[in-house]
């Protein structure tokens, strides 16, 4: 089972939103053990998990833990150690400049920015705070 979970993680590893069906296929598990599996990691804050769209990802503070794990090469590892992941809540009506760029939450609601920077602004991930 652990590979599966070697797996699951590679998967996760994008930082993307990943439909439960997909992952089924991909893993080639029953979807009764994956919700098992998605169930434990949830609750142990390794995984965000939003049953009204059946979607998971990786949770952003385990992320550079995961990649780190896992790269053994020296030129990617300082390539990486120059890499800053992080989490910002912007509150409703409110702006935020990070490195020369504005973001504004227009919302009325707060939103969470999972962001992830080497030097220059890479990908930002937004999502509601709940």
């Amino acid at each position: 089972m652990s590979v599966k979970l070697d797996e699951l993680f590679d998967l996760l590893g994008d930082s993307r939103w990943h439909e439960l069906s997909r992952i089924t296929t991909a893993l080639q598990i029953p979807e009764n053990k994956l919700n098992q599996i998605v169930n434990f990691l949830a609750e142990a804050n390794l995984i965000q998990h939003h049953p009204q769209t059946n979607q998971i990802k990786l949770d952003q503070n385990w992320k550079a833990l995961l990649i780190n794990s896992r790269e053994t090469d020296t030129e990617t590892l300082t390539n990486l150690r120059k890499t800053a992941f992080g989490t910002i809540i912007i509150p409703s009506q409110q702006t935020l400049m990070i490195q020369s760029t504005c973001i504004t939450n227009l919302t009325d609601t707060s939103l969470e920015l999972g962001i992830r920077t080497d030097g220059k602004l890479n990908e930002i991930v937004i999502d509601k705070v709940k």
